[in-house]
């Protein structure tokens, strides 16, 4: 009797690494190379896949280079050296932490619930702040290296010094503020590390604007009801007039670093029009359905005329010569769930501002919440060229000499690991 835990562990454990090692043969011999049947079907039964068009990709690149024009001579350095990642480690913790077999059941079996003083309790680690505002919070444990992160950043700064490209470091703010319970009672480390994250890069020489302390003496407010209103309800990313405000701030803070002449009032939100699009539900509320119900969705238009060349990349690649409103090309496709902001907002861009031929170049580099600010950066700057965290193109848009490199992050910098997109 004794000898039969060891072997039913055994068993289990054998099934597990064969359903990895069978799923890892499915998708890199056959899916990948365009091979789809039942059989596949069955095996990756439980997992969806999305299939990357590599053609698609390749002629996005190609597309961005082409526009940019630079020499394979002109390049800086080789960014696949500077961006390297051990590939072989990434490829086991995809397959064994998403693609294991029953991985969602045995996620949401093992999903515990916290209890925070002063908050409601919720499923999947969910907290509201009050009045409906869902977050998650980012515990002391969860930290990560802080320093890995700042030579990073210190290392980019000299590559884009010995190039004379200025280098700012944007601070997102979080929906957590000093004022919740959350913050007070010290179990959510948000605040705490951001500061000191904004702390060592000036240590480091490196130019700061703080969000959250601009976005509060612009309001002249420091109470929550004020900053928990920068965001939706539903969802972590903040709405879409707080990322026209933001990009204001930000144009505004480059004109008084470098002089940039920036029309930074073109980012005034009386000047857009303010757009209901649908009800929608974010990527927290999608995970305690049906506790609490759809918020409104809106997208905003200029109220002058605009004329920007767009070149997208979701799925196929997409290019629009125009009015600010192409953006929203894919809204159509969406439905009301977490997928309506990336739809309105498609992550890859490359713009060309016609209106401004004698205007400034920016490269942004950052995570989801520049997805939106790019596109709204593109109103004021002759050129954006926008890297979700990381990108094969970081060369050409360097050898592009953008007149400023803007990286900007919420909390991605310390909460993932070391070996994540993060720049």
């Amino acid at each position: 009797m004794k000898n039969i835990f060891p072997i039913f562990a055994l068993v289990v454990m054998f099934f597990f690494c064969a359903s990895i090692l069978l799923r890892f043969f499915v998708k890199q011999c056959l899916i990948d190379n365009g091979i789809r049947s039942k059989f596949t079907d069955i095996i990756m039964f439980d997992v969806e896949i999305t299939k990357q068009d590599d053609a698609e990709g390749v002629q996005f690149v190609r597309a961005v280079k082409k526009k940019l024009q630079i020499n394979a001579e002109q390049k800086i350095f080789n960014s696949k050296n500077y961006n390297s990642t051990n590939y072989v480690r990434k490829k086991i913790e995809n397959y064994t932490k998403n693609w294991l077999l029953f991985s969602k059941p045995i996620v949401q079996a093992t999903n515990r619930v916290d209890f925070y003083s002063g908050n409601k309790i919720l499923p999947n680690n969910v907290i509201d702040l009050g009045d409906g505002y869902l977050t998650e919070t980012l515990l002391r444990d969860k930290l990560q290296n802080l320093d890995a992160f700042v030579q990073k950043i210190d290392y980019f700064k000299y590559i884009l010094d010995s190039i004379d490209i200025p280098l700012v470091y944007v601070q997102y703010p979080h929906i957590i503020c000093s004022e919740d319970n959350i913050s007070k009672t010290g179990e959510d480390q948000n605040i705490w590390v951001k500061n000191e994250l904004m702390q060592k890069l000036k240590d480091a020489g490196i130019p700061i604007i703080d969000l959250h302390k601009e976005l509060h003496q612009r309001a002249n407010s420091h109470d929550k009801e004020f900053h928990h209103s920068l965001f939706y309800k539903t969802d972590h990313h903040w709405q879409i007039g707080t990322v026209i405000l933001t990009g204001k701030i930000i144009s505004e803070k480059l004109n008084e670093f470098y002089d940039f002449g920036l029309e930074a009032a073109l980012l005034d939100t009386a000047n857009f029009m303010k757009i209901f699009v649908k009800k929608w539900l974010g990527s927290i509320g999608e995970k305690i359905i049906p506790l609490y119900s759809k918020e409104d969705f809106y997208i905003y238009s200029p109220r002058y005329a605009t004329d920007i060349n767009w070149l997208f990349f979701k799925s196929k690649m997409f290019e629009s010569d125009g009015s600010f409103d192409s953006l929203y090309h894919f809204l159509s496709e969406s439905d009301d769930s977490k997928s309506v902001y990336s739809s309105a907002y498609p992550t890859f861009s490359f713009s060309r501002n016609n209106n401004l031929p004698n205007g400034k170049k920016i490269l942004l580099i950052g995570d989801s919440f520049n997805t939106p600010l790019s596109k709204f950066l593109a109103l004021v700057f002759k050129e954006v060229n926008f890297i979700y965290r990381r990108s094969s193109l970081l060369d050409d848009y360097l050898a592009n000499k953008p007149d400023v490199v803007v990286v900007g992050f919420d909390n991605a910098p310390f909460s993932e690991p070391l070996n994540s997109r993060s720049l």
